[in-house]
Order: C-alpha cells, then sequence, then structure tokens
C-alpha cells in the first residue's frame, strides 16, 4: 500500500481529488490497478467516506475509473495519460501545463463595452447593456497558444468593489467573487477557424492558418447564461482528445 498523506478540514474534496489524481497519474495503484476501498482510502487520508465518495464519483464522471459491484473500483490509466481533453472544464495554465510546456500570461485587457446584438442573443440580455469583455492571451514556453475573449454583462455584478485589474486572474475568479455565482456546466461549439490579420499578430502566425475555434456559452445553476468565451487555440501544441461513452 503506498503512502496516503491525511488531510486538514480546509476543502477536503478538493484536496483528495487532487491528492489522488496526481497517484493515479504517477501509477501509485499500478500494482493491482484498483483503488483500494472507500473506509481504507477515508482512513488513510483521514476524511470522512462520505468525502472520498464524493472524490470517487467525480473520478468515475470524468472516466478517470470505473467502479463494478463485485470487482472495485478499476483505474482507466489510458484515460489517464490523456494530457488535454475537451469534455473536461480546465483553466489555462493547468492545460498549457498538463501538455508539458511552462504556462505563462501574454496580456489581460479588461474594457467595458455596450452589448451588440450577437452578445445579446448569447447571453440573454438587451442590446446596449453594458458588457465586461475581457482578452487573454496564454503561451506556452513563451509563445502564443491560446487566446479567450471572455463576455460577462455588468448587471451579474453584485459586489460593485472593484477594479478592471480584479478581471486579470482566472474570468471564474471574478464570477464567484463579485457575482456570487459560478458556471455550473456549459455547451461549446467547435470549429475550425481561418485567421485574419488581428488573430494572425496576436498568435504569431500566418495570415489565413487553420485552428481550433471553440464558442462557450456557460450557464450557472439556475439554467441563465452568464459567460460567452470566443477561445483560438494556437496550432501544434495541443492534441484534444474527447472521452465518449455509450449511453
Amino acid at each position: 500500500m503506498p503512502h496516503i498523506p491525511k488531510l486538514d478540514n480546509e476543502q477536503l474534496s478538493s484536496k483528495a481529488h487532487k491528492i489522488l489524481l496526481a497517484m493515479l497519474r504517477e501509477g501509485a495503484f499500478d500494482q493491482s490497478g484498483k483503488l483500494p476501498p472507500e473506509e481504507i482510502l477515508a482512513q488513510k487520508l483521514g476524511i470522512s467516506r462520505s468525502v472520498v465518495r464524493d472524490v470517487l464519483a467525480a473520478f468515475e464522471s470524468e472516466g478517470f475509473i470505473t467502479r463494478r459491484r463485485g470487482i472495485g473500483t478499476i483505474i482507466n490509466k489510458h484515460v489517464l495519460k490523456v494530457t488535454s481533453r475537451l469534455d473536461l472544464e480546465k483553466e489555462f495554465l493547468e492545460e498549457v501545463a498538463d501538455c508539458g510546456y511552462t504556462p505563462s500570461v501574454g496580456f489581460v485587457t479588461p474594457s467595458v463595452i455596450k452589448a451588440d446584438e450577437e452578445a445579446a442573443e448569447r447571453l440573454e440580455i438587451p442590446v446596449g447593456e453594458e458588457l465586461i469583455v475581457v482578452e487573454r492571451l496564454i503561451l506556452a514556453n513563451g509563445q502564443p497558444a491560446i487566446y479567450c475573449i471572455d463576455h460577462l454583462s455588468s448587471s451579474l455584478i453584485i459586489d460593485n468593489n472593484y477594479s478592471l485589474n480584479d478581471l486579470k486572474p482566472p474570468i471564474f475568479s471574478f464570477l464567484e467573487q463579485y457575482c456570487h455565482c459560478s458556471v455550473q456546466m456549459d455547451l461549446t461549439k467547435i470549429a475550425p477557424y481561418l485567421t485574419d490579420d488581428h488573430l494572425a499578430e496576436i498568435l504569431n502566425i500566418s495570415q489565413g492558418t487553420p485552428i481550433l475555434y471553440l464558442d462557450e456559452l456557460g450557464y450557472d445553476i439556475h439554467q441563465k447564461p452568464v459567460l460567452w468565451s470566443k477561445e483560438y487555440y494556437a496550432p501544434g501544441i495541443f492534441e484534444f482528445t474527447v472521452l465518449r461513452r455509450k449511453i
């Protein structure tokens, strides 16, 4: 049995998820190919079985494990080896790091504009309503990797004690801290895109180069659209995979 460190009471599920996932990827349980029973994991981590159960449920939904009665908790090694998955939501810096690159931020440019017809339709707000827009360039080993444009309605903001600098961390942090909401799910349209002059300059590639474009609409727990993101991925950095299951 490999050494499993104990946790304190702060954000137990998140910490347990992070620690166990790292151990899965490092091959700590490769000898058996299975995770120990819930009660043993709970004892070793110093947490309750209910927390362990939540973490395992998350692992199963993410495809990292398969639980079968009478067999146990099987580790899906082939899924753990995948570095970039379109079906899992990650922050950009983590996404770049998981691909083996050193991530950094090229620029973050927040601004306030009026919603045009497209933004109004996507976010279900009136045309002309005030929008916060954040342009963000993420680098991989110093090279442009992801260019993202986030849009959210100013009407979402509950705590107005903020500045545009507070929009520089990941946009999810701003939503939680100043809008008191979070993205529970998003629907993403995936399409090829030929770069124009503007994108070619930002991503440091030739005009007309085909790139991956993701159009994401994030919804809160009440199924209200709260975040519209346009993401452009430079070629040659990511190799995306989607985990598909039978239903």
